[in-house]
């Protein structure tokens, strides 16, 4: 099982301001159904409207968030990430990744494209052909 989670544009810069830690939150059962080993892929959207690679997260374990948890705020699903496998990219030298996710076999036909990811649509499953496309798509990004 693979994923695709956007990271909100006005969050991303906040969230990585804070510390990188490899951990997504998210209120979607599918954060709470990967297994070790599978992986979570993020976007997001920079200030000049460009949607980029944000994250290959290699999942390490899924639990919930306490209520007491600040991280809650975003999801009761807490995925945590293997920092030794994951990967950050740098949004601000990344490459336009719209066109390679409208293709993906998933419904994104907003006109905005973050518009296609709100809600309990702000995480989606992803198929082998899907994941593969990112994996391609990822190889020559710059990391972080």
């Amino acid at each position: 099982m693979a994923l695709l989670f956007y990271w909100r544009g006005d969050n991303y810069p906040k969230d990585m301001a804070c510390f990188k830690s490899c951990e997504l939150n998210q209120n979607s059962e599918l954060m709470n159904k990967v297994k070790k080993g599978e992986h979570i892929w993020a976007f997001t959207r920079r200030q000049d409207k460009i949607y980029v690679l944000a994250l290959d997260l290699c999942v390490l374990l899924t639990r919930c968030n306490s209520s007491k948890d600040p991280s809650r705020r975003y999801g009761i699903y807490k995925v945590e990430g293997d920092p030794r496998q994951s990967r950050y990219f740098d949004t601000k030298l990344g490459a336009n990744i719209e066109q390679t996710i409208r293709s993906l076999g998933i419904t994104a036909n907003a006109k905005i494209l973050g518009h296609s990811f709100q809600g309990r649509n702000g995480v989606r499953l992803l198929d082998s052909i899907d994941e593969q496309k990112l994996i391609q798509f990822s190889s020559t990004l710059p990391r972080i």
